[in-house]
């Protein structure tokens, strides 16, 4: 279907979020509120969800796929076909079987799985709307309504297709584990690592960093429940056997990375292209590091950009890269009714020779009369 919905009318549904008050589930409730629900419900670990079944029309599952399908399980025969059931997991294959059962029986089932952490700006970010059935379209338009308002990337595909996004997670979560191990294990932790990376190594420690930022409960929720993590970790093994066979012979290890450059680069030259994308992202970092500092505005409009960059030409810096991305809004700024919206962290470089600490203070000074709070963080 398009992406160009018709309007339902949602004034007439209650819904519940499970896990409504996590990081998932507060950001769905506050969705589905602007979507114009009559009402949305919070069911949290404890409460009475048969209740929260028979009063509502809509359920999203802001937990574990493991917990969605117990709970689910213990309800069924109070779904009805007025029913919508969508869910966030990052883990689809426990709940197919069900799903198929529920669209059977006229239930209406769309899960979805949003690519990043929730609390990272929704913006471009790619959310995939999995069909299950014949009868998932009012549960789909849900979804697509729901993520179309946050300006996500959504990509509509059938859960058993999700099992695709499932192995990227696994190989992901599985070898930056084992590379933070080794690490650890020889004793260098990844603070150290960085400071004295080459390019490639200090590309390597981004996705290491980011995964460890994710914590554990997603990352192990993937790693354990995918069906074939031990074909997946038998076939890691064999490619250490294979390197461990080739280190002491220079001719072979140049073969074995041959054939993995080879392999990977066909047939569309997919390995040169990521090269020069990861270069340009190394070549924007090394910019901003030149002399450094971050502001964040609350107040994004048209024409706010050239308000907030006349500081620095008033006082002749030179720029040498300017990054912007969507902030995360805090809790303060949650209770001042600030719209997340209108929230952009700035990451500016200077070329050294057109600032100085007294030039840079009266910079931040000014960008702090506009509203703007400082970011003294360090660019690594």
């Amino acid at each position: 279907m398009s992406l160009e919905t018709q309007p339902t009318r949602y004034q007439d549904r209650t819904a519940t979020v499970v896990g409504g008050r996590g990081q998932l589930g507060s950001r769905i409730v506050k969705g589905l509120d602007g979507l114009g629900f009559k009402e949305v419900r919070v069911c949290e670990k404890g409460d009475p969800f048969t209740d929260f079944v028979r009063l509502s029309t809509d359920l999203f599952f802001a937990v574990d796929a493991d917990q969605a399908k117990d709970m689910l399980q213990s309800t069924h025969d109070l779904l009805q076909p007025q029913h919508s059931i969508l869910d966030g997991s990052s883990v689809k294959s426990p709940l197919i079987s069900l799903y198929r059962e529920l669209d059977n029986f006229g239930i209406s089932v769309c899960s979805t799985h949003l690519g990043a952490v929730p609390a990272q700006p929704w913006r471009g970010v790619k959310v995939w709307v999995c069909e299950v059935g014949q009868n998932s379209e009012n549960a789909k338009r849900l979804a697509i309504d729901l993520f179309l308002a946050k300006n996500t990337s959504i990509q509509q595909i059938d859960i058993e297709d999700h099992q695709k996004v499932e192995q990227d997670q696994w190989f992901t979560f599985a070898v930056m584990h084992i590379f933070a191990a080794a690490l650890r294990k020889y004793g260098l932790p990844l603070e150290r690592f960085n400071a004295f990376a080459t390019l490639n190594a200090e590309l390597a420690t981004l996705p290491l960093g980011r995964t460890l930022g994710q914590g554990t409960v997603v990352p192990s929720e993937v790693v354990y429940s995918q069906p074939r993590k031990g074909e997946f970790f038998d076939e890691i093994s064999a490619a250490l056997e294979e390197l461990r066979g080739s280190l002491d012979d220079r001719e072979k290890l140049q073969e074995f990375m041959g054939r993995n450059i080879e392999f990977h680069n066909n047939p569309a030259g997919v390995v040169n292209s990521v090269f020069k994308k990861a270069g340009i992202v190394g070549a924007r970092n090394a910019n901003l590091r030149m002399y450094a500092f971050g502001f964040r505005t609350t107040d994004d409009r048209p024409g706010k950009l050239r308000e907030l960059l006349r500081p620095f030409y008033n006082e002749g810096a030179n720029l040498t890269a300017i990054d912007s991305m969507p902030g995360v809004i805090t809790p303060d700024e949650e209770q001042k009714g600030v719209n997340p919206d209108n929230i952009v962290d700035f990451d500016i470089g200077i070329d050294p020779s057109t600032i100085d600490p007294q030039t840079a203070e009266r910079i931040k000074e000014n960008l702090r009369k506009m509203g703007c709070v400082i970011d003294n963080r360090q660019i690594i």
